[in-house]
């Protein structure tokens, strides 16, 4: 009987975790949801009450927002080069098509 009232407990304690996690989950969500509104509105403000100062900073994302993805570009095309040269055990070639010699066929 000891056991089965334990294993009860232990479902029952498990059920109160997850819908304990769902709650948390769901403030977190719902305090984020908040925090976008107010963003929102606080730039809303801004632009209203200051452009100029608007104009300035939504340059200064911009620019940093592309030097960003510029910044992922570069580390994306560097990792496919270094698995591109890795990938056989070989290391690729690039040929100059002005200076490329025709070899026979060996066939």
């Amino acid at each position: 009987m000891s056991n089965k009232t334990t294993t009860n407990l232990d479902e029952l304690i498990e059920q109160e975790r997850r819908r304990a996690t769902a709650r948390i989950a769901k403030l977190k969500r719902a305090a984020a949801a908040e925090r976008r509104r107010i963003d929102g509105k606080v730039i809303d403000l801004l632009r209203d009450q200051n452009s100029d100062l608007y104009d300035r900073l939504s340059q200064e994302a911009s620019e940093a927002l592309a030097a960003e993805k510029a910044k992922r570009s570069r580390r994306a095309k560097k990792a496919a080069l270094s698995v591109g040269a890795v990938n056989d055990g070989t290391a690729s070639q690039t040929v100059d098509p002005e200076h490329e010699e025709a070899a026979p066929w060996n066939g």
